[in-house]
């Protein structure tokens, strides 16, 4: 009985020690990236960069006392940077965001216009503090200007179709009125580039009025300067957009500038889906191609820092890709802090129990979760003592609104064609694609064949393959990497197991091996020999024991010499099988 109680707490001894076991080679490799960080972070806030504490309480809530003693107001895009992360935190930011707002300037390369359109032909007029009078426009029947009077903060533009406003007079308020009925609006450009339509349309019955005005903003690098720096100001407005604050004035900055060859590396397209809703596919299509900085990671981070309640394509590969990029200690980028907690926050957050007051969890009380301009513009309201909103998303009252693909901007792709970019719900389809359709014939044998990417270069995680690719790119195929397998730990639990079965079942085996022995050994070779020692008849009732009779031992007899057995001729064993054949007639 002890023995089986103790092979019986052996048994369970191993079992726990392999769960154990288990349990530590399949630990989820978001929970190792939270303990490596963990690890490096706690306790040693004091020791990092202001950047690497701002990033490191977004993700675990850490560092918050040292950011506010480091606050000085200095940098504009670590500032918005930290108002986010204290913001999460909980802490009082109101400081941070009133010299954020002192740093804003007024972009000087960009040109705004102003139209004014009339179904008929019509005199108007300009009124403003700008200038003494008033300006004469006339609208002629070919919708073209004429522009006269008072015109200094106006030229001609575009074939006369427009008013060109100097930027001397972009603070400044135009009053405007017709002859007839009109409207008027503000449209933004770069020099060559796309128009933009600022705001909304206002329209006027004859001889009334509507007003103007320039309302764009940028943001300067530092206290120190007055010129506009494109990447504080996508963090700029991501921030305050998220506090609360009406970011449509630097919306032309950015919209307009995103093109510019120094600015591609920031991914504006990210911040601008957060504040605005649009650019998505775009910012699908350039998450394939990443980086478009130095820093893959990072930028991946940034990528998808918009799509938390979403779960497109892109995203599920980049988690592929970081599963098998991630480090032995579960960090990114060779331990990066920065990085690893910006992936984490983006693409695996956690609430933070930090400050003992959350609210309720926004989505599982039955709202939405998005940025909000979005809210504002499905008429709902923002939550803001809830909680569970992720980057510069809000809680609001209302569901993301549902618009037909074409209002996206995109298109449905004809049977046999395939989207660029994987493709999202829309109001009339399911799959409407905001890249662009391909023809399957379009597709390049690297991505027909080798399930690659054409790049002009391939990342470190990736091989050169000989499939094609279009003029000047190269394919590129992810690396095979070793994935980690834990089948033995299994056969090895198998095998303990079954050798503690035999022990315990032994005497139980032992029988039906013998069983199994002598079924297969039955009719094989000669019949086995008897029992050795003497064998008893079964006693009577009341007989008296047999004593066993002993065996006399005779001495060997004289033996002499073998006689040879007489050979039988040949004729007498022919005679012999010829019986035997009669015989067996």
């Amino acid at each position: 009985m002890k023995k089986r109680v103790l092979i019986i707490f052996l048994v369970a001894f191993i079992i726990l020690n392999l769960s154990l076991m288990l349990a530590q080679g399949n630990e989820s490799q978001t929970q190792k990236a939270y303990n490596c960080l963990e690890e490096k972070v706690e306790g040693n806030c004091d020791s990092l960069t202001l950047e690497q504490q701002i990033f490191s309480l977004l993700a675990i809530g850490q560092c918050a006392d040292e950011i506010l003693d480091d606050s000085n107001y200095i940098d504009t895009k670590q500032t918005a940077q930290a108002i986010l992360a204290l913001s999460r935190a909980g802490r009082d930011t109101s400081d941070a965001e009133e010299w954020l707002l002192e740093q804003r300037e007024k972009p000087a390369n960009m040109n705004w216009l102003l139209q004014i359109d009339s179904t008929e032909q019509s005199a108007c007029t300009i009124e403003s503090d700008a200038f003494s009078g008033s300006a004469s426009v006339t609208i002629n029947a070919d919708k073209t200007l004429t522009l006269s009077g008072a015109t200094t903060c106006f030229d001609l533009y575009g074939d006369d179709y427009w008013l060109k406003i100097s930027p001397n007079c972009y603070s400044e308020e135009f009053t405007i009125s017709c002859d007839k009925s009109f409207l008027t609006n503000l449209f933004y450009k770069k020099e060559g580039l796309t128009i933009y339509v600022s705001g909304a349309t206002h329209t006027a019955s004859a001889g009334g009025t509507t007003t103007e005005q320039v309302n764009s903003f940028c943001f300067a690098p530092d206290k120190d300067s007055d010129s506009c720096d494109y990447e504080a100001t996508l963090w700029s407005a991501l921030v305050l957009n998220f506090r609360g604050e009406e970011i449509s004035a630097y919306l032309p900055y950015l919209i307009t500038m995103r093109d510019e060859s120094d600015n591609l590396k920031y991914l504006p397209e990210s911040f601008l889906y957060s504040l605005t809703g649009d650019f998505k596919g775009d910012l699908l299509s350039k998450s394939k191609t990443l980086p478009v900085s130095n820093n893959k990671y990072y930028d991946t981070a940034l990528a998808f820092l918009p799509f938390h309640g979403e779960t497109p394509d892109e995203k599920a590969d980049a988690i592929d890709w970081l599963s098998e990029v991630q480090g032995n200690d579960g960090c990114w980028n060779g331990g990066n802090i920065r990085d690893t907690a910006f992936l984490l926050y983006s693409l695996w957050p956690r609430a933070l129990t930090i400050t003992g007051d959350e609210g309720p969890d926004c989505e599982n009380s039955g709202y939405d979760c998005m940025s909000r301009l979005t809210c504002s513009d499905a008429g709902g309201d923002a939550l803001e003592e809830y909680s569970g909103c992720f980057g510069a998303d809000i809680c609001c009252t209302e569901s993301r609104p549902l618009e037909n693909c074409a209002d996206q901007g995109g298109e449905i792709c004809s049977s046999g064609e395939t989207c660029s970019i994987s493709t999202t719900e829309a109001l009339d389809t399911t799959e409407c694609c905001l890249g662009y359709c391909n023809a399957p014939s379009e597709q390049t044998e690297c991505e027909l064949y080798a399930d690659g990417t054409c790049r002009t270069s391939c990342y470190s995680n990736e091989d050169q393959s000989d499939y094609s690719c279009a003029s000047g790119q190269v394919c590129c195929v992810s690396k095979i990497t070793e994935t980690k397998n834990y089948w033995w730990v299994w056969i090895l639990l198998v095998l303990i197991v079954l050798v503690i079965l035999g022990i315990i079942f032994k005497d139980k085996l032992r029988q039906l091996w013998f069983k199994i022995k002598s079924k297969f050994g039955k009719g094989k070779g000669k019949p086995s020999a008897s029992p050795k020692g003497p064998r008893f008849p079964p006693l009577r009732p009341g007989a008296p024991p047999q004593t066993p009779m002993q065996r006399r031992i005779l001495p060997p007899a004289h033996k002499g010499p073998a006689k040879k057995a007489p050979q039988k001729g040949k004729g007498d064993i022919d005679e012999v099988l010829k019986k035997l054949k009669e015989m067996g007639k």
